[in-house]
């Protein structure tokens, strides 16, 4: 008891020598991996697979090899695979706080065992109906799902969500249960999906909405309407919720596309169609809330990342896809109610979208909402009436922004412009009657309205903000319209009023062009005395430019043409407004001084 302490170089496992006293110490050597990693993998995790897959391939094979030479009968086939089962997943439960992966494996297996024998006893041997086939399958996969939300095993989760959806397929053979397959599906999907969407198991998720939606897609257009109805509301609300939560693609594109495919697949048979508007409501509603609880839109990725606030552009594409379905579940129900439903679905959604986008400065729902609204107007109405409602709500939108210091609707008043200019010149310019009268017809009126609303946008209807040129560019660019509204404006409806003087057509020609070339020179004179007077360099360089069109018209072309005249008027007009142009640029350049 009382011996000395033996050197170092006589306990086992040291070195061999102690270093000398005040030396520093040894760095201690890197230890080396027991194993290499591509021989740890195959080792652990690919003998693992191949034991559980040979182990599932044995009871199959044993099953059918009993079946074939009568060993046993078939109840105590079945009933052995059921034991065999019972007793795999149970050494794996005792095995795996120690060994995770190896346990929850060897869990899975007994699993598959069991369900296998189950299969068995109800669609080889008859032992059991069908129906009591499923409740036993599908009873198993819960169980195996309970234990994999205990022990947070995701690959069971799996398992158990493909063998409790996909036991109706494997054991049904009735088509006309198909109210109790919704039923079914319904329940199980729905417990699953809630343990994956707890778990957040991304791969389950996916497997339950492809199951969910899938099987159910069949079974729906023989199922009660109303109940295939609520099967699409409830997975699909909750799946596009799970999807944009999350941001897994897989899952919300699935439960979007999804749910309303079964509502496009149900709703001709529901009347009245009121049911396919709330459901249509309910589908949209998580869309609603994730664009209402990120209403920062930009930057749009591709693929989700870290870094500032964005949308997706799948969650995009969702939230302005939404209001058409949303309209036309509405436009399913409008016709039975409404005499004239033209436009009414489209108004009711740009409402919807309106009160959520101006209550709050949203612009992702103010956009929606106007560009619903300007649907509605084409829709509802035809002809030059169309125009002159998009250019009113041209003037409100531009209006609302002052009134509520907004700055977004200035660009949904440009637009809804754009839209009046372009159905006005391109749609209803070809269909004006020859009879219709110049300057005062219903055509010619909504052309001075636009001109009317460019020149008030660019006065300053369109609101100004210190946020860079963009907006001066804009303002610009509707003096611009105005201009051109203006000058070929007024040239179209001189040339059209002379052709229905009732004067010849070669005086009609000579008079209007005599008049074109005048109205040209007034507009560039008018274009250039403006321009001198407040300073502004861009009024006059386009008075100039008129000039010189009229100019060109008049020596090209009216020299050419027209009688003596005509032509002396013409030129006389060309002379006197270049002078009066000369005189003010030399008065002005003589009061500014150099």
């Amino acid at each position: 008891a009382g011996a000395p302490p033996a050197p170092a170089a006589d306990l086992p496992g040291t070195g061999g020598s102690t270093p000398p006293p005040g030396a520093p110490p040894r760095p201690p050597t890197p230890g080396r991996p027991w194993m290499p990693g591509a021989e740890q993998w195959i080792g652990q995790r690919g003998l693992l697979a191949v034991g559980v897959l040979a182990l599932i391939l044995a009871a199959g094979y044993l099953l059918k090899l009993a079946f074939e030479r009568g060993w046993i009968s078939p109840t105590m086939r079945c009933a052995g695979g059921v034991a065999a089962g019972l007793v795999v997943g149970a050494l794996g439960w005792r095995m795996l706080e120690r060994y995770r992966t190896y346990g929850a494996s060897l869990i899975g297996c007994g699993a598959a065992i069991i369900y296998l024998a189950l299969w068995a006893a109800a669609r080889l041997y008859g032992l059991v109906p069908p129906t009591s086939g499923i409740a036993a399958l599908a009873l198993t996969s819960i169980a195996l799902a309970a234990i994999a939300f205990a022990i947070d095993v995701q690959a069971l989760g799996t398992t158990a969500a493909i063998g409790a959806l996909f036991a109706p397929v494997l054991l049904g053979r009735d088509r006309a249960h198909a109210d109790l397959l919704l039923l079914y599906l319904g329940c199980v999907g729905i417990g699953l999906g809630a343990v994956a969407a707890l778990k957040r198991w991304r791969g389950t998720s996916a497997v339950v909405a492809v199951s969910y939606f899938g099987l159910g897609w069949a079974a729906a257009a023989q199922a009660a309407p109303l109940g295939a109805l609520a099967y699409a509301i409830v997975g699909g609300a909750g799946g596009i919720a799970l999807g944009l939560r999350e941001r897994w693609w897989e899952t919300r594109f699935l439960a979007f596309w999804g749910s309303w495919a079964l509502l496009g697949t149900v709703s001709p048979r529901i009347e009245p169609h009121w049911p396919i508007v709330a459901a249509a409501v309910v589908l949209a509603a998580p869309v609603w809330r994730y664009a209402l609880a990120n209403p920062v839109v930009r930057p749009i990725r591709i693929v989700a990342a870290s870094g500032p606030q964005g949308w997706l552009a799948s969650e995009a594409l969702y939230f302005f896809v939404t209001p058409m379905l949303v309209g036309w579940a509405v436009g399913r129900a409008v016709p039975e109610y409404v005499v004239d439903p033209r436009g009414i679905a489209a108004l009711v959604v740009a409402a919807a979208y309106l009160a959520a986008g101006y209550g709050r400065p949203r612009p992702v729902f103010a956009v929606v909402g106007a560009a619903g609204l300007a649907w509605a107007v084409l829709d509802r109405w035809s002809g030059v009436a169309a125009p002159a409602a998009l250019l009113a709500l041209a003037v409100g939108f531009a209006a609302a922004d002052h009134a509520l210091e907004r700055s977004d609707g200035r660009w949904y008043a440009a637009l809804a412009l754009a839209g009046a200019l372009l159905h006005l010149l391109d749609h209803d310019l070809p269909a004006r009657p020859p009879a219709e009268p110049a300057f005062v017809g219903p055509w010619a009126l909504v052309l001075w309205l636009a001109l009317g609303v460019s020149v008030a946008l660019a006065a300053g209807l369109f609101r100004r903000t210190p946020d860079g040129d963009g907006p001066r560019l804009t303002r610009a660019g509707l003096w611009l319209v105005a201009g051109a509204l203006a000058l070929f404006g007024v040239t179209g409806e001189i040339d059209r009023w002379f052709r229905q003087a009732g004067l010849d057509p070669g005086t009609a020609d000579l008079a209007g062009g005599l008049a074109v070339s005048a109205w040209w020179l007034l507009f560039a004179a008018a274009l250039v005395v403006t321009g001198l007077r407040r300073g502004v360099r861009p009024a006059r360089l386009g008075g100039l430019a008129v000039a010189g069109l009229a100019i060109a018209k008049v020596l090209l072309f009216d020299l050419s043409s027209l009688d003596a005249l005509y032509r002396v008027a013409s030129v006389f007009i060309l002379g006197l407004v270049s002078l009066v142009l000369a005189y003010l640029y030399h008065r002005q350049a003589r009061t500014s001084g150099p």
